[in-house]
């Protein structure tokens, strides 16, 4: 079993990832963020936003906005920081929305959610 897994972990067709808990390690202000690109600056903002440490996930939609971002950010302040300072910035935003998580149901995989203290 061991070697067919290293096989596949060594072909790219499993991967193995750790899930972080953000309330676990101080980050109380997850979010989720419509972002609306200038239609050029699209792949290259992406590229650009998906370096910022505070962004989780990142994929192209359709729709009302050209990308949604997640984000871990350790408070609101954090979190207004990151949209007006950097993410805003990044050549080719047009626009945003922001979409503060409050609670999580499921998550990718199976994993159960860990809610803050307070939450059940």
């Amino acid at each position: 079993m061991r070697n067919r897994v290293n096989r596949l972990v060594k072909e790219r067709i499993l991967q193995v990832v750790g899930m972080v808990d953000p309330y676990q390690l101080g980050f109380d202000a997850p979010a989720l963020i419509g972002v609306s690109v200038s239609p050029p600056d699209i792949d290259r903002a992406a590229a650009e936003i998906a370096e910022l440490p505070e962004v989780s996930y990142l994929i192209m939609v359709s729709g009302d906005f050209d990308l949604y971002v997640e984000v871990m950010c350790r408070d609101r302040d954090h979190l207004a920081t990151f949209l007006n300072e950097r993410l805003r910035k990044v050549e080719g935003v047009q626009r945003t929305e922001t979409f503060l998580i409050l609670k999580t149901y499921k998550l990718a995989y199976g994993a159960a959610p860990n809610h803050p203290p307070g939450q059940h």
